[in-house]
């Protein structure tokens, strides 16, 4: 009984010796294979620091918290609007007043171009009667001063046989009464000639009151392009006005979540000053600080496993995707000094970049810590 207990106490002992040694190649097989390091954090490419652009004031609302989620396009804070909105107000009543008085001077414009057409083509025609009357009044005249330059031959010549007895009295005092009465008839056409000529240069003096009046369409004609000018000046002011009555809403630029919150309700900014820190979850990996005693076989685009230490359940996968060329301690705020010749043998820690390709990303936060394994090329 008791050799019995002897020999299953060997076995067992053996049986532990045998699964330790098992159980240490294996592990020593799994080290010569992956590179494993618990230096290992949580890291992002780019820290979306936003706020408040072109405009300033107080902030009066905020709707998100540090870690929480936001979306392309969701509102994140606002400012006090009212100074903008006031400033949008006006600009809107100015220019619909430039609008208003703009379209009474094209009214304006509109009638006077027309009645200066209608007095002048009036005018015209006028003037083109007058001197169709005054041409008939003239050939009237020069066919009259024919008739009296016959009938006084004719009157010289009855007035000598009148003299002596070869015609009668009454002949010759009838071509003479005629004489006499066309001579009227030319001084009233001579009058009437005058008083046509009067009116013509009445009528032609209108014309050119016209044409000089016509300048007044040339001045209202500037009055339309300046306020048109104006009018341009404002509408340009107004999108700026608008544009920044937007930009008191600060909007997410993208899908990601709170790193920081800089900002509180009731705080008073200015423009380009940071209200919250946004994190891409596209642009968070993991940075490894691996010891240069483990580097051999770790190359770009060696696949990993990472454990983060929040998660434990949780398992991410990645591929190695740069390696820095200097060491983390390169980069530290005191950097150690051996100009003295003090120097002490150290196992330098290399930046080892690690994309995220399996997992949920948006659990990470940028600092958390855990452990990879890096799965070595031979």
């Amino acid at each position: 009984m008791r050799l019995n207990k002897r020999k299953i106490t060997v076995f067992l002992l053996i049986a532990m010796l045998l699964f330790l040694i098992v159980y240490g190649a294996l592990m020593i097989r799994h080290r010569m294979e992956y590179a494993i390091t618990d230096a290992v954090f949580v890291d992002t490419e780019d820290i979306h620091n936003v706020g408040f652009q072109r405009v300033s004031g107080k902030i009066i609302r905020m709707t998100k918290k540090e870690g929480e989620e936001v979306h392309k396009g969701e509102l994140l804070a606002e400012i006090d609007p009212s100074t903008y909105k006031l400033i949008v107000k006006e600009l809107e009543k100015t220019i619909e007043a430039k609008k208003n008085k703009r379209e009474k001077i094209r009214i304006k414009l509109k009638k006077t171009i027309e009645i200066l057409d209608i007095k002048e083509r009036i005018a015209k025609d006028r003037v083109k009667e007058l001197e169709d009357q005054i041409g008939s009044l003239k050939d009237r005249i020069s066919s009259l001063d024919a008739q009296i330059e016959q009938l006084r031959r004719d009157t010289r010549r009855y007035r000598n046989l009148y003299l002596k007895g070869a015609v009668a009295k009454r002949t010759y005092e009838r071509i003479d009464t005629e004489l006499i009465s066309k001579i009227r008839q030319r001084k009233a056409l001579l009058k009437k000639l005058s008083a046509l000529r009067k009116q013509l240069s009445i009528s032609e003096k209108e014309i050119l009151l016209i044409k000089a009046n016509r300048k007044s369409i040339d001045e209202l004609k500037k009055q339309i392009a300046e306020i048109d000018a104006q009018i341009k000046a404002l509408k340009e002011k107004l999108k700026n006005a608008e544009l920044d009555l937007r930009y008191c809403r600060l909007i997410s630029p993208i899908d990601g979540r709170v790193a920081k919150k800089y900002r509180s309700v009731g705080d008073v900014v200015g423009p380009g000053i940071p209200v919250y820190a946004l994190i891409d979850p596209k642009d968070i990996y993991i940075l490894v600080l691996l010891e240069e005693t483990k580097l051999r076989g770790v190359h770009v685009g060696c696949p990993a496993k990472i454990k983060i230490d929040a998660y434990p359940d949780l398992t991410y996968k990645g591929v190695v995707t740069e390696i820095l060329p200097a060491s983390a301690a390169k980069f530290a705020l005191v950097p150690r000094d051996i100009s003295a010749g003090e120097f002490t043998k150290v196992v330098q820690r290399m930046q080892v970049k690690v994309k995220i390709t399996e997992g949920d990303v948006s659990k990470l936060i940028v600092g958390m810590g855990g452990e990879i394994e890096i799965k070595r090329e031979r």
